[in-house]
């Protein structure tokens, strides 16, 4: 069972997952075996949170320790089989490591944070449509217009 733990750049926990500079990834024993950076973590929408789980994964990592989570990412990783645990933000990673600072096991979605878009808005495709974008004035082209007998337009000859 190996743990990755989101971090700042400052090797602190993370905020936020998406949003991690990158997330520390330990063994059993409480080695360190590798450092995934989130090359993501400014990015908006679903996408790359989805490519750190399925990075994460491929490590092998079982446990993901955090500092908080959205409900939607929350609910992937748990359908995903992550066990996930907040800690407290800033915490020092060798604390978190060594015990003395106690986490929050996070069974259900509902425990995340709530998105600060609504459902859709954040144009990653997760579930919802997208909506058209409106039309602006003057750009419509009537095409039964005819343009026949005009030698200028705006002091350009045609």
């Amino acid at each position: 069972m190996s743990r990755a733990i989101a971090v700042t750049p400052r090797n602190e926990v993370a905020g936020h997952f998406g949003k991690a500079a990158a997330f520390l990834v330990f063994d059993e024993q409480g080695q360190l075996v590798t450092t995934l950076e989130n090359t993501g973590s400014r990015e908006i929408g679903c996408k790359h949170k989805k490519r750190l789980q399925r990075q994460l994964s491929d490590l092998g990592v079982s446990e993901i320790m955090l500092g908080n989570v959205g409900k939607r990412s929350l609910a992937r990783l748990l359908q995903a089989g992550f066990s996930v645990t907040r800690v407290p933000v800033r915490s020092q990673v060798s604390a978190v490591l060594g015990g003395s600072i106690v986490g929050e096991q996070l069974t259900s979605p509902e425990q995340g944070r709530p998105c600060k878009r609504e459902k859709g808005d954040c144009g990653c495709g997760c579930g919802s449509k997208k909506k058209p974008a409106p039309v602006k004035i003057g750009t419509a082209m009537n095409t039964k217009l005819s343009l026949s007998g005009l030698t200028k337009v705006g002091g350009l000859k045609l």
